[in-house]
């Protein structure tokens, strides 16, 4: 399972082009422009920092350079992330103590050698992370910024862009009940849309906002 993550394509990840919104546009630009060597981003759930660092990776393995994703809470960080030429860890806040210590040999290496870039990722900020105070310390290397999350506009206008391109119709009202009553994030709002559209074509009816209601109501019952 671990080799997996050293075989990915550029093609098996997200593209900056494909990240929404534009209140992030100076964090994406730092990112495509590779200025940092190490970069921590935080935010809440579903506000994109695994599209960044997934993104960031895919442009790395496109210039032909060994570049390795490592989602925390799938898969473990070995030895093999110091022969990485970019190394982004997701959900870094979950890696165990013998990782942690790991991570800290990695900012050592990658300082003392001055090559090697580091992306990390999670939902707090460094301050906030239980983790050794010595991996603490070289945190305070990165560059660290906040991925903020979209407007309710501008998750509005991703979502009907969505349904534009499988040429489904779906009034703006049903997206703005999602919002109000539904959970949140861009992740659970695209899935929702998804399960929506199978749901309409099941039952032979189109989108509406009446048949919304009945599929959320089942969706609290199960």
């Amino acid at each position: 399972m671990n080799q997996l993550i050293f075989d990915f394509a550029a093609h098996d990840y997200p593209s900056f082009d494909k990240f929404l919104g534009t209140e992030n546009a100076e964090l994406v630009y730092v990112l495509r422009h590779k200025h940092g060597q190490f970069i921590y981003v935080w935010g809440e759930q579903g506000a994109g920092k695994s599209h960044l660092l997934q993104a960031w990776i895919a442009q790395a393995l496109e210039a032909g350079k060994n570049a390795v994703y490592i989602d925390a809470t799938i898969h473990p960080l070995t030895e093999k992330a110091f022969d990485a030429d970019y190394l982004a860890i997701d959900k870094v806040d979950r890696l165990n103590n013998e990782e942690q210590a790991l991570l800290f040999a990695v900012f050592n290496r990658f300082r003392n050698s001055g090559k090697g870039f580091l992306l990390l990722g999670s939902e707090y900020t460094p301050q906030q992370l239980v983790i050794r105070e010595d991996l603490r310390t070289r945190m305070a290397y990165c560059l660290v910024y906040e991925v903020k999350p979209l407007t309710d506009q501008e998750k509005i206008d991703a979502l009907a862009s969505m349904a534009a391109a499988r040429q489904v119709t779906i009034d703006t009202e049903i997206f703005e009940y999602l919002l109000n009553h539904w959970r949140r994030d861009m992740d659970s709002l695209v899935q929702m849309l998804d399960t929506l559209d199978h749901y309409a074509v099941m039952m032979g009816k189109r989108i509406t906002l009446p048949l919304l209601r009945q599929l959320l109501k089942q969706q609290e019952t199960e």
